[in-house]
């Protein structure tokens, strides 16, 4: 992986954009967020090719010293049910049939990867979690308690129920992450409370809601190489924005289509890999890795490929899929690397300039 000699200043910012019905190669990223995700995305880099404490410090973490380490560690059963999180069972039976059900065969086959669920003797854990308990009933007339109408008490203060969900498989063994379908507290308060007219408070959204520290509990349940990890898959990508960054991405290379796996990789040494990981399904892979570097040790994002299911259905009918590559570190950076550094780490990086900025604005969804 070869690091990009552009300069890096980037805000954090987070973002529930709508979803788009079907991805158009066409329909491209406008020019703010090219410049948004393309810069978030190299700051994330830089962030995970340095030390805890720099990264921290680009967090803005006001421990001493400084570290980018989440507060939510180990299998986060007793903080999911603490913060009103309900394990419920997936949305389909199927979902987790990841070849079959996901239409991407080859390309598992490709990786190495075991398609099949646990209960069939495979690899893959599915989950889905829901930020409201579908089993409450009106004690009067028995009838389901809509989200909007439960409350939780977390140290004394009362918090609503937003809706979110999150759904997902793991396969520690493969060393692979799946997520499937996505919302977040942040995009689903303002909906379920606000008609999608305004944001929620940051400080009514419950404290345990980030994506990438509820995949980190569940990635350390049955799992005894939590440091084995070696793809992140996105499977139907909905989320308008990051399609309109994949399409720009796909007409930067030449006018490109989505093309079966092998399908097309954008290095993250390159501004179009920049926009995949800075983009809102790619920046929660960057934290968890960043994150929980004393548990994985120092890794990153080599490269990020784009393909569509296979699948007879027209191109223009179908929802693309990511795969993040992950490996390890060798060229870690150390606090006296602040404003500059220039160094030689084989004849990959030779050369290589690597500018440190801030990360703006931690709280992301």
């Amino acid at each position: 992986m070869k690091l990009s000699t552009t300069t890096l200043i980037a805000a954090i910012v987070s973002s529930s954009p709508p979803p788009a019905l079907a991805f158009d190669s066409s329909d491209l990223a406008d020019p703010q967020d090219w410049t948004r995700y393309t810069l978030k995305g190299g700051a994330l880099l830089c962030a995970l090719h340095a030390t805890d404490q720099l990264a921290g410090r680009q967090l803005h973490d006001t421990r001493n010293p400084p570290s980018a380490a989440s507060i939510w560690t180990g299998d986060l059963k007793q903080a999911l049910e603490t913060w009103y999180w309900h394990d419920v069972p997936p949305t389909e039976p199927s979902i987790c049939d990841i070849a079959g059900y996901w239409k991407i065969p080859f390309a598992v086959r490709s990786l190495g990867l075991d398609s099949r669920l646990k209960v069939e003797g495979g690899d893959n854990a599915c989950y889905r979690v829901e930020h409201w308990d579908p089993g409450m009933k009106d004690g009067e007339n028995g009838r389901q308690v809509p989200a909007i109408n439960q409350w939780y008490n977390v140290d004394g203060r009362e918090y609503r129920s937003t809706g979110a969900h999150y759904e997902f498989a793991t396969n520690p063994r493969g060393g692979a992450l799946y997520t499937f379908y996505l919302e977040s507290p942040k995009s689903s308060a303002s909906s379920l409370w606000y008609n999608s007219r305004k944001d929620a408070s940051p400080d009514d959204l419950p404290s345990l809601r980030a994506l990438s520290d509820v995949l980190w509990g569940f990635w350390n349940r049955e799992n005894e190489n939590v440091k084995n990890i070696r793809y992140f898959f996105v499977l139907g990508v909905t989320n308008e924005v990051t399609n309109q960054l994949i399409a720009t991405c796909l007409q930067n290379a030449g006018g490109k289509e989505l093309s079966d796996w092998p399908g097309t990789s954008f290095g993250t040494g390159t501004e179009e890999g920049h926009a995949l990981l800075g983009s809102p399904n790619g920046a929660t892979f960057a934290y968890f890795l960043l994150q929980h570097k004393a548990q994985l040790g120092y890794k990153s994002i080599s490269k990020v490929t784009v393909f569509p299911p296979e699948t007879d259905d027209d191109v223009a009918f179908v929802d693309p899929a990511l795969v993040f590559h992950v490996e390890d570190v060798t060229d870690l950076l150390h606090d006296e690397a602040e404003e500059e550094v220039k160094k030689d780490a084989g004849d990959r990086r030779a050369g290589t300039v690597l500018r440190i900025h801030k990360l703006h604005n931690s709280n992301w969804m």
